[in-house]
């Protein structure tokens, strides 16, 4: 036999040894993924505001005659459910570039050195105008709070058991887009992936998860679409913090002598 036979077993071995085991369909009764949806549920539903300093990367792909987009910003974030956020990039020694606010359906955009200000009803692409990502802002405030709305009743429609003694639940769309959670043995939330019927939707993954006011929250968030990823890396959260109305308004007169503090 030849010398190199041995070899060539004991490399598919070991191959086959690096595989991960399939996820194991779990039988419709089992009652694991619905409780695991519900407990997450009632936790998220304590998350109803976030202030944090973020660091935000995003590289999309040409579109439409476009140059491909390469960004790398430092922002302050504050956020509250269902709508309401507040970005302001800074630039070098602190300097605000621009201000976005939006609270629930309107919007306001300042940019600091065209002096630019537009504002009105939230456009469908606002997000994606600004920041290349296709999420709404209530899509945005639920994947950085880590908390997304559970509470809409949707069945499970399938589920698996992880080889890391996670679980993976693919919730019906009957009331929106489907979508596919995956948790890890401790039931924290690591993947959640939103698809509408054409196919068309995105992928947020949950990372470094570190206690703020006693609760877990993942600190680095990654969006995938089809078109850009985006990575959030949080700093100096504060979870559920005492917010003015007005801080997700941007008046016109303001944003002439200058983007305001957080």
């Amino acid at each position: 036999m030849s010398r190199f036979r041995p070899l060539a077993v004991a490399a598919l071995l070991a191959l086959g040894a690096c595989r991960a085991p399939a996820p194991v369909p779990l039988a419709p009764d089992d009652p694991r993924p619905a409780a695991w949806v519900s407990a997450w549920s009632q936790r998220a539903a304590q998350r109803q505001a976030l202030r944090a300093e973020a660091r935000l990367a995003v590289d999309a792909e040409a579109t439409g005659g476009a140059d491909p987009v390469h960004v790398r910003s430092r922002q302050f974030l504050v956020m509250a459910r269902p709508a309401k956020l507040r970005i302001e990039v800074q630039g070098m020694l602190g300097t605000t570039l621009a201000v976005l606010a939006i609270d629930d359906d309107v919007y306001a955009l300042f940019e600091t050195e065209s002096r630019r200000f537009e504002q009105g009803p939230v456009p469908a692409d606002l997000l994606w105008r600004v920041a290349r990502l296709p999420l709404s802002a209530q899509e945005v405030v639920e994947v950085v709070l880590g908390a997304p709305d559970l509470a809409r009743g949707e069945p499970v429609r399938a589920a698996w058991a992880l080889s890391d003694g996670g679980l993976r639940v693919d919730l019906a769309g009957d009331a929106g887009p489907a979508r596919l959670l995956r948790f890890d043995a401790e039931g924290q939330l690591r993947e959640l992936s939103a698809r509408g019927a054409d196919g068309a939707g995105w992928t947020a993954r949950f990372d470094d998860y570190a206690p703020v006011a006693g609760e877990p929250l993942a600190h680095r968030v990654s969006i995938e679409t089809l078109h850009a990823n985006a990575v959030l890396q949080l700093r100096d959260v504060e979870l559920n913090p005492a917010l003015s109305a007005d801080i997700f308004r941007l008046d016109g007169s303001l944003a002439r002598s200058g983007a305001e503090g957080g």
